[in-house]
């Protein structure tokens, strides 16, 4: 009976560490082809797309799904007034293309509306560590260059953080006991 526990706990110790010992696989980076870089830069040559250009698209017969594919992959944001939407539905425009527009608007407010909070948090930050390096060089300053964050004013300066005994009298370290010679 005692064998039979042995081998089981060999036997379940051997699996575990089995399982420790397999390799382990990286995960797989995917990577844009070059074709698919190709299509990005393109994309970013040409800019966004005008209202012009969605109508013209638009006017002549292409499918709303490549519309609205060209239209996110050149990040065209357009701020479409429901009197220009209206407007733009007489002339042809999809309203699956007209709903992508709103939604492009959406999204770019959006990022926009993040990157000012960063900028702000980021400036904001920026001041409170110039105000506390300010505050560090004004205490320098007035504490000489025996300052550290637990100088006493009551200290000698070449005794910071205490001092072996006031002018030769006795020991001790700053405001503690005092050993008396």
């Amino acid at each position: 009976m005692k064998r039979l526990g042995w081998l089981a706990a060999a036997a379940v110790s051997v699996a575990v560490l089995a399982g420790c010992a397999a390799p382990r696989v990286a995960p797989s980076a995917d990577r844009l082809s070059p074709g698919e870089l190709e299509a990005i830069a393109a994309a970013r040559r040409a800019g966004p797309l005008t209202v012009e250009q969605i109508i013209q698209r638009s006017r002549a017969g292409e499918a709303p799904a490549a519309l609205i594919e060209d239209i996110r992959r050149t990040g065209t944001h357009l701020a479409v007034t429901p009197e220009e939407r209206a407007r733009l539905a007489g002339q042809g425009v999809a309203p699956a293309v007209l709903d992508e527009l709103a939604a492009a608007q959406a999204r770019w407010a959006q990022d926009q509306a993040t990157a000012d909070k960063v900028r702000a948090d980021t400036a904001r930050i920026e001041a409170a560590d110039r105000a506390r390096a300010e505050e560090e060089r004004r205490r320098r300053a007035y504490y000489g260059p025996a300052y550290a964050p637990y100088y006493s004013p009551y200290a000698d300066p070449m005794w910071p953080y205490g001092y072996p005994g006031r002018r030769g009298y006795g020991g001790g370290f700053g405001w503690g006991v005092q050993i008396r010679r």
